[in-house]
Parts: structure tokens; C-alpha cells; sequence
């Protein structure tokens, strides 16, 4: 009888199975490292979101809001001593919504001051309090050629209608504001000495 041939077994190549690991470490390796770039950008962005406010909390687009309106009530402040600043840039930041209203960006008008100046007015909306409850309803503003008049003609306006006597102190010229009937709505002091504290507005008030 012929002998049987025994079958041999195939050699196992382990250097295949050296490539097989080496790829598997490589891509769980890019993997980790793509995760930690973003986790490391995603950080960055947060400490760039951090720095870019200040101190008290503003951030850049609002301290460039309140420079641009101390720097004018600052002055007349000075001139006139009428209105201190601190209210002067709290109303501006509470009217005009930091500067974004279309009452500000189109008649320089950052307290929403009705009626007409030299002549000059434009119709916008705006919201009213009648017994409590919030209404909209549309009013001519005054349409300013420059912040200065604007602020000027406030000054004035408050002095003549809301203070009967020079205030220095910024909480009791709010309530005087909100007892006079300034504003309709019923928080409009507590709002203003808030945004005055928050943003330590009193400064510009020495």
C-alpha cells in the first residue's frame, strides 16, 4: 500500500499579526489624540469667552457702551452738574438696550425720550404699562443730532420735571425717577440701582 503523504500544517505568520496590532494602536492612538485636541480647543475657547470680560462681569461690546456714554455725561456733569453720570449711563443701557435699539442706532435717543427735539422726531414702538398690565403702542422720540444733545436735553428734562433739587446720591435719584412718574413700569428704580451696582457706574460720579 502507498504511503499516506501527511498533510502539513501552514506556518502562522506573526508578523502579520505584529502589523494587525500596530494598526490597531495607531488608530485607538489618533483617536485620543484627535479627542484631546478638541477638548483642548474646546477649553481655549472658554478662557477666551472668560478674558474677554472684565472684572465686573461686562462684556467688551457693553464696556464699549458705557465708555461711549461716560465720556459725554462725564463732561456735562461737569458743566452743568445737573444728572449725575451713573444714572445718566444706567437709563441709556436700560432704554436702549445697551445701545442696540433702532432708537439709539437711528436718532442718537438712549433714554426713549418722546416728543420732538428742535423739530425733529421718529415714530417707533415701545411698551407702556396701563394699570399694570404691559401694552405696545407706537410714540414720536426725539431725534438727536449727536449723543452730547441728547444728553444735555435729558439733563435738562429731568432737572425741570423730576428734580426739584441738585441729587447727588444715584439711589435717590432713582426713586425720585420712579416716584415722578418717570417710567410706567413699576421696577424702573430697582432696576437702575442694579445696573449701577453691577457695573460700579458711580465711579464716573467723582
Amino acid at each position: 500500500m502507498p504511503k499516506r503523504r501527511r498533510s502539513r500544517k501552514r506556518n502562522s505568520h506573526p508578523a502579520t499579526a505584529t502589523w494587525i496590532f500596530v494598526l490597531v494602536l495607531l488608530v485607538l492612538g489618533g483617536g485620543l489624540l484627535i479627542r484631546g485636541k478638541i477638548k483642548t480647543e474646546i477649553q481655549s475657547a472658554r478662557i477666551n469667552q472668560t478674558t474677554s470680560e472684565s472684572s465686573s462681569g461686562e462684556t467688551a461690546a457693553q464696556q464699549k457702551f458705557i465708555t461711549k456714554m461716560a465720556k459725554p455725561a462725564v463732561r456735562v456733569y461737569r458743566q452743568n452738574g445737573q444728572v449725575l453720570p451713573s444714572i445718566v449711563i444706567a437709563q441709556a443701557i436700560l432704554e436702549s438696550s445697551w445701545g442696540t435699539s433702532a432708537l439709539f442706532l437711528q436718532a442718537n435717543n438712549p433714554f426713549g425720550v418722546k416728543g420732538s427735539y428742535e423739530g425733529q422726531s421718529k415714530t417707533f414702538p415701545t411698551n407702556e404699562y396701563v394699570n399694570g398690565k404691559k401694552i405696545t403702542i407706537n410714540a414720536n422720540f426725539r431725534d438727536y443730532p449727536n449723543l452730547t444733545a441728547a444728553i444735555l436735553d435729558h439733563d435738562a428734562l429731568l432737572k425741570r420735571s423730576y428734580f426739584k433739587q441738585t441729587v447727588t446720591d444715584y439711589t435717590v435719584a432713582a426713586k425720585l425717577l420712579q416716584n415722578n412718574g418717570y417710567a410706567t413700569d413699576p421696577k424702573y428704580a430697582k432696576k437702575l440701582t442694579n445696573l449701577i451696582a453691577t457695573y460700579n457706574l458711580n465711579q464716573y460720579d467723582t
